[in-house]
């Protein structure tokens, strides 16, 4: 005979067992769907319907548009959790401040009032007390937002929409590492700003004046690059992996270094353009407040004091209110793709949308 013949078992044309090998992936998925997953022997529908897309975030590596997009949709879906907090932190951070000042004022009010300079120190002290208690709130409170808001947008990949309670709730054991671990890297990265800043006083006081303008114009780019590396490979990625994986403080830290490695320039760019975003859309809704808030005393008498109050505390409450959760939710997306493009995580992500 001298025709071939076909192994048993080999379809006519494949080159034999190996054509008919499944996909590392499918076989990943169909683990993770457990033995009653459609598509499995034994399964009364051996249809696959794993949904590639079960959400508002494609499943693959994302591109630049696609990160802002994602961002953006779980924002404008889901505001309950999102920009629901927002506006809790920002009206926090604007009210509390206000309410010590008014405090200590009443109270100073009933006691003895000092010469000029005293009345100077008092008014400093006060200021600094609304700077500093309005940047600790919106730090804190940006944080747990951003454990809140990661939490959503991992439910929204696999096409679930999480309540503010259940977002909230899932955070439970996780804010104290969150809050720890941003606060310590802010600080470590305060600390060595503050020692390069006087490193160059310091040679600015040795050297000709000149001189030290020229290295300050010279060193200005590389601090900014060194700041920019520290924030991207140290910062962006803990929050995100503190609450999804339920790590430690440390570990978290360690988790987003590994997860940043070959990904700096690409993050620094999403988070600029995001950044960049964010700050023109809360700009646009500032001003036509602020401009209320200008124009109304003249305009009203009593009234019009009551315009520019409430004009004033939309202004600052508003803007940050619906930034915060957008950056935050950029963010989550970019630890998503991080994850998809070095862990094939969107397998995990399609499982959890199929169960």
């Amino acid at each position: 005979m001298t025709g071939t013949q076909d192994a048993p078992g080999v379809a006519p044309g494949s080159t034999g067992p190996e054509s008919r090998r499944p996909s590392p992936y499918a076989a990943e998925l169909a683990h993770l769907l457990g033995p009653e997953a459609p598509g499995r022997a034994g399964s009364p529908d051996r249809r696959p319907v794993v949904d590639p897309q079960p959400g508002p975030i494609p499943l693959r590596p994302l591109g630049l548009g696609d990160v802002l997009d994602a961002a953006l949709t779980v924002v404008r879906r889901a505001p309950g959790p999102t920009i629901g907090p927002g506006f809790v932190v920002a009206a926090l951070a604007l009210l509390v401040p206000a309410a010590v000042v008014a405090l200590v004022d009443g109270l100073g009010g009933r006691l003895p009032r000092g010469d000029g300079a005293s009345a100077s120190l008092a008014a400093l002290l006060e200021s600094g007390v609304v700077v500093v208690a309005n940047g600790a709130l919106s730090f804190v409170g940006t944080v747990l937002l951003t454990g809140v808001v990661v939490h959503v947008v991992h439910a929204a990949a696999t096409g679930h929409l999480l309540s503010l309670e259940e977002a909230w709730r899932r955070t439970r054991g996780r804010r104290w590492a969150m809050v720890g671990a941003s606060v310590g890297l802010t600080l470590l990265l305060g600390v060595l700003l503050a020692a390069v800043v006087a490193l160059a006083v310091a040679v600015g006081a040795a050297v000709d004046v000149g001189l030290f303008l020229l290295l300050c114009l010279l060193g200005a780019p590389l601090v900014l690059v060194a700041a920019s590396w520290f924030t991207v490979r140290l910062t962006v990625y803990v929050v995100p992996a503190i609450v999804v994986e339920r790590t430690g403080l440390v570990a978290g830290v360690r988790r987003g270094f590994r997860l940043s490695r070959g990904g700096f320039l690409r993050t620094w760019g999403v988070l600029v353009l995001a950044g960049l975003v964010a700050g023109v859309a809360t700009t646009l809704l500032a001003v036509p407040p602020f401009l209320v808030a200008e124009l109304a005393p003249g305009a009203g008498g009593g009234a019009g004091e009551v315009v520019a109050t409430v004009a004033l505390v939309v202004a600052t409450v508003v803007p940050p209110a619906l930034a915060t959760p957008y950056l935050a939710a950029v963010i989550a997306v970019l630890y998503l793709d991080r994850r998809i493009r070095t862990e094939g995580y969107d397998v995990t992500l399609r499982a959890e949308g199929a169960r």
